[in-house]
């Protein structure tokens, strides 16, 4: 789901789709799946592109 919400996010940036892919990295680090440092990197990888 996270790398799902970041492929569509990827593809079309929007704020819609930008929260949508934080919420599934914050729900994946929360879980455990992946650690708090590249959640982080993701969501601030994420928040850039959304900048441009």
């Amino acid at each position: 789901a996270m790398r799902t919400a970041i492929k569509a996010f990827e593809a079309n940036p929007s704020e819609e789709l930008y929260r949508a892919a934080s919420s599934a990295i914050d729900k994946a680090e929360t879980k455990g799946l992946i650690h708090k440092n590249k959640a982080s990197r993701d969501k601030a990888r994420l928040a850039s592109k959304l900048a441009k």
